[in-house]
């Protein structure tokens, strides 16, 4: 559901092109925590945000979705992670 709402969301604004360049990738979600890791290109993270602030709904339930952190790879984003908790 999450990674539909975000897809979702990068083709309402930027179509299926600018969905495309964005190479987005549902690597975890954590249904208990709320939280999930997303994959995209770099050159497309500014279009990535954009669409995840856009999210009011998942499913037909209300959202609101932040970005809590941005890495350049998992295992740095892992670390920025757990130093947070």
């Amino acid at each position: 559901m999450v990674s539909d709402a975000v897809w979702n969301a990068v083709l309402r604004l930027f179509g299926e092109v600018g969905a495309g360049h964005a190479g987005l990738f549902l690597v975890k979600y954590d249904a208990n925590k709320r939280l999930a890791v997303l994959r995209c290109s770099h050159t497309a993270l500014p279009m990535v945000r954009a669409a995840v602030a856009s999210i009011t709904k998942i499913g037909d339930v209300p959202a609101a979705v932040q970005v809590l952190r941005v890495s350049g790879t998992l295992k740095a984003l892992a670390r920025k992670m757990a130093s947070a908790s």
